[in-house]
């Protein structure tokens, strides 16, 4: 949309921009489009990723930790108190301390590197992230959810035995220690026990956790963007959540759009993005996009938490949309632009393109790829045969040793079934192939009432 772009790039041309982002290989596509547009950019990143970098200069902080989540926070801490080198090379990119900063969709800081954070998230949209509070939001607009209860971390034992389905219970933290996803704290509790070690795990990161029943079933979300216009709602996307076949935990893999909802499941989770993003913008004048994430259950879909930002689902739904999306973003969340909503929800259906975005952060330090095909007997298994290939698993640099990763043609995958027996064979094999230590992997029943 031509003056979609044309507005974008009035706001952002000709000026100075500091992008921030763990990796820098995220920050190309978008450093390439300012300096087209005459903007003068300065990369921070963590470290370089894996792929080509931008052709700027880049700044690294070099932060990590153990997980994804600690990984962005100690980014995040290092771009609002940056180390004096950092701040230097920033100062003498900017020295009239007009340039603003572009970061990533979690970011809440108002200021980063002494700048001020452009498009960043009010307090009050990060606020329904806190998964203590969203459950309020479905009882208030009529959604159906499981049943719930929100106790200091001592007395969860005594909530999951009330409440534990056949394969017990799901317990959450608070954002005592601040924003977290990816499932880092969420632990799967059994019904026969092990309530202690979660006790222990939790005493310390959180003062409450929010216990509910396990929910059978396949983890998928859908998403939404609010507007001044009106809330554009998208298609339901496939999560790829595993279960330690053992039953030992779980673990977030990423997202496909491979999978095709069946069309009630498709028209109740639409209707429940719409309640949703409608509630947002009267509430709290919310702009943007948002997401919800839940299991499609033999009783139908049951949210389980908000992401108010872009989050990978309606990341990928848009990404084939010709404008510039994480500046519209931004954009939008300044009030600097006002986006027809049934324009972005046309052409999100209209360029949406089956996929899986896949990947996973492991402590081994591994930089290999390898092929991989479907048998005759729908097994997984490596190739060398390119021809036979229904894609590679690629292992490159990350803040905690190697990120895996994958490209994948879809027909030869499969489009229409969920995506999640594949790439639970996929991480299997890789984790096999490289020694990388993981549980093994096994994808939740596909159930439909």
């Amino acid at each position: 949309m031509a003056s979609v772009t044309e507005r974008l790039e009035s706001i952002y041309g000709n000026r100075k921009w500091v992008l921030a982002a763990q990796a820098a290989v995220a920050t190309r596509p978008m450093q390439e489009l300012l300096s087209g547009w005459g903007a003068e950019t300065l990369v921070v990143a963590s470290n370089e990723g894996t792929g080509e970098v931008p052709d700027t200069t880049i700044v690294y902080t070099r932060s990590g930790g153990d997980t994804a989540v600690e990984s962005i926070r100690e980014f995040f801490r290092s771009v609002v108190a940056p180390a004096p080198e950092i701040q230097r090379e920033v100062d003498r990119f900017d020295p009239a301390m007009e340039a603003r900063v572009l970061a990533e969709p979690y970011a809440t800081a108002s200021e980063m590197v002494g700048r001020r954070t452009f498009g960043v998230r009010r307090q009050e949209w990060s606020a329904w992230e806190d998964k203590m509070r969203v459950d309020s939001l479905w009882s208030d607009l009529g959604i159906p959810h499981a049943p719930y209860r929100v106790v200091p971390v001592d007395d969860a034992p005594r909530a999951a035995v009330e409440l534990a389905s056949d394969l017990g219970t799901v317990w959450v933290a608070d954002n005592t220690e601040g924003w977290h996803g990816g499932g880092e704290y969420v632990r799967w509790v059994p019904p026969t026990g092990g309530f202690e070690e979660a006790v222990s795990w939790y005493s310390g990161r959180a003062g409450l956790v929010r216990v509910m029943p396990f929910l059978d079933g396949l983890p998928c979300s859908i998403h939404g963007w609010v507007s001044a216009t009106g809330v554009a709602v998208f298609e339901p996307v496939e999560i790829l959540i595993f279960r330690h076949a053992d039953g030992s935990g779980l673990a977030y893999s990423g997202v496909a759009t491979l999978w095709t909802a069946p069309d009630h499941t498709r028209d109740e989770m639409r209707s429940i993005s719409l309640a949703v993003g409608q509630a947002l913008r009267e509430r709290d004048d919310y702009r943007g996009p948002y997401g919800i994430d839940g299991i499609l259950t033999l009783d139908g879909f049951r949210p389980t938490e908000l992401n108010p930002r872009m989050s990978a689902g309606a990341g990928i739904q848009l990404a084939k949309v010709d404008v510039p999306l994480g500046l519209l973003m931004r954009a939008e969340a300044e009030g600097e632009i006002n986006v027809d909503h049934e324009w972005l929800e046309r052409s999100a259906r209209e360029h949406r393109k089956p996929g899986i975005h896949f990947g996973k952060m492991v402590r081994r330090e591994v930089r290999d790829e390898f092929h991989v095909a479907l048998s005759g007997g729908g097994e997984v298994v490596a190739t060398d045969d390119e021809a036979e290939s229904a894609g590679k698993v690629i292992a490159g640099p990350s803040a905690t040793g190697s990120y895996v990763t994958g490209q994948f043609d879809p027909d030869r995958v499969g489009v229409g079934p969920p995506s999640g027996p594949f790439v639970a064979a996929v991480l299997n094999l890789a984790s096999q192939r490289w020694e990388l230590g993981l549980p093994e992997m096994a994808a939740a029943p596909y159930l439909i009432g």
